[in-house]
This record gives structure tokens, C-alpha cells and sequence, in this order.
């Protein structure tokens, strides 16, 4: 204005749209209701969803009786079994965090049955060995096998599913699948302990058998607090003996069934009563 070697005209249309704040509203594909975000709030976070929730979204998508159903749970190679063995063995991380991530069932079907083998062919070596060192036949007792399936088999089912009711009794929010493959990879550390178990020391054995009590109990235990305290709750004083009581009988169960042989020294004939020298012919 103070400078006339400048003349600025401007042309302001009254015709022309006012700027002003649009209103986008968009549709919830779910409950169809419109979402308005015009306050520029944060939209809601989504409902808590336990571990391996989105593996049983995935499962919900086709029937138990299909294929494609059971896939899901055998997609790991060997590389993960042996990593979640291992921690199954040797706390270094949560054994439960590495699990969930992607759940299987491989594991939790063949290391128990890894174990049922073991531990007859051990069981069986042990005794074929103390009764040629005695001297005596020995005869394979296959009863040992179909008992050891049916001990292991029922302990991972029953007592898996027990705790499963337990906790979520309590309040926790659990998975059946990994309640199961807690006590299914608990089971890993009896596969050393059995081969260990071979050799002729009693002393040696009840060793073992207590190392194998007190690893496999703290990771369950270790393992099921987890599991309760996601929930921020903590585990109840009840459950507690009936589990430490079903893992001991287990193991009581492997000590004298399984590991439990005595090897007899002494020499073939030693306590028979002499054949007695024939009597001089007279001349």
C-alpha cells in the first residue's frame, strides 16, 4: 500500500466452498455401525487375547475332522523341538514364551513316546545284563511296554487336564494344548536319566531318579505359574500337592518298575549241594 509501483488486486469468488473440518465416517465391516473418528481419539485396543489364540482363529476356519485342522500343530521342524527340549531341561527363557509363539503338537506326542521306548529298551538291556551276569536266561518281559504306555500316556492326559480345570477354575485363562505339552516336554529329561540307568549302581540309580523328580517338577511348576499368573493371579495352595503328589508317583513308578535290578555275582551252582565222589573200586 505504501509502495505505487505495486498494485495488488485480489478477486475473492463468494461462490467458491468455504474450508471447514470434514466428518469421514467408516463402517465397522463387524456390527456395521458407522465409526466416527472426528474427536481424534485413539481407536479402543483390542480385546485380550491369550497365547496361541490366533493358531485356534486360524482352526476355527475348518472342522477337527479335516486336515488342515491338526497341519497347524506339526508346522516346526527339528531345529524347535530340540530348542523347547532344551528348555524343558535347562531354564534359560521361558519355556512357554518360545512355546506359544507357535504351538505343536509334535513334541508333546513323541517325546513321551520317545520315553516309553527308552525306557523298556533300557529296562530290558538292564536285566538281560544282570542275568548273564548271574549266569541265568533271560527272558524280554513285553508287559513292561504296554504298562509304560499306559502309565505315561494317562499321567500327560489326566494330570495335563487337571490342571487345565484348575487354573481356570482360579481364574487364569489356560490352553488345553499347553497345559498338555508342559507335562508332554517334562517328560524329556528321563530320556538321559534312562540310559544313565543302565549301569549296575543302585546308589547311582536313586541319583538319577532324584535329578529327574526335581528337574521335570520345577518346570512344571515353574511352567503353571506362568500360566496363573498371566492373569495376575496367583497359584492356589490346593492344587499344588495334588501335583507335586501325581509327579512323585510317577517317579516312584519308573524307580521300581523300570529301574530297579539287582546283579547277582555269585558263580552258577554255588549254593547246589556237591555231587559226591564215587567210591574207590576195590582190587
Amino acid at each position: 500500500q505504501n509502495n505505487p509501483d505495486y498494485n495488488i488486486v485480489v478477486d475473492v469468488d463468494d461462490d467458491e466452498p468455504a474450508l471447514e473440518f470434514q466428518d469421514f465416517a467408516t463402517t465397522n465391516p463387524h456390527t456395521g455401525r458407522l465409526n466416527n473418528n472426528s474427536s481424534g481419539s485413539a481407536p479402543p485396543p483390542p480385546p485380550y487375547q491369550a497365547p496361541g489364540a490366533t493358531s485356534a482363529a486360524a482352526a476355527g476356519s475348518h472342522s477337527i475332522w479335516h486336515t488342515e485342522y491338526w497341519t497347524q500343530y506339526f508346522n516346526v521342524d527339528s531345529q524347535d523341538v530340540v530348542q523347547r527340549s532344551y528348555l524343558a531341561v535347562i531354564p534359560k527363557d521361558s519355556f512357554l514364551d518360545v512355546y506359544n509363539a507357535n504351538p505343536d503338537l509334535w513334541g508333546t506326542f513323541w517325546i513321551p513316546t520317545s520315553v516309553i521306548f527308552i525306557i523298556f529298551v533300557t529296562a530290558s538291556l538292564s536285566q538281560s545284563i544282570a542275568a548273564a551276569l548271574a549266569g541265568k536266561p533271560h527272558q524280554y518281559d513285553f508287559t513292561m511296554l504296554s504298562f509304560a504306555t499306559f502309565t505315561i500316556y494317562i499321567y500327560i492326559l489326566s494330570v495335563g487336564a487337571f490342571v487345565y480345570g484348575a487354573t481356570k477354575y482360579f481364574g487364569s485363562q489356560p490352553g488345553l494344548l499347553e497345559c498338555l505339552s508342559v507335562y508332554g516336554y517334562a517328560m524329556t529329561v528321563w530320556i538321559p536319566i534312562s540310559v544313565l540307568c543302565v549301569l549296575p549302581w543302585d546308589w547311582f540309580r536313586w541319583a538319577m531318579v532324584a535329578v529327574g523328580f526335581v528337574s521335570s517338577g520345577a518346570f512344571i511348576m515353574r511352567s503353571v505359574n506362568q500360566i496363573v499368573g498371566r492373569s495376575g493371579g496367583k497359584l492356589h495352595k490346593a492344587i499344588i500337592p495334588l501335583i507335586l503328589v501325581a509327579h512323585a508317583l510317577l517317579v516312584i513308578v519308573f524307580k521300581f518298575k523300570f529301574f530297579s535290578y539287582s546283579v547277582d555275582t555269585a558263580a552258577p551252582g554255588a549254593g547246589s549241594p556237591t555231587t559226591p565222589a564215587p567210591a574207590p573200586v576195590p582190587t
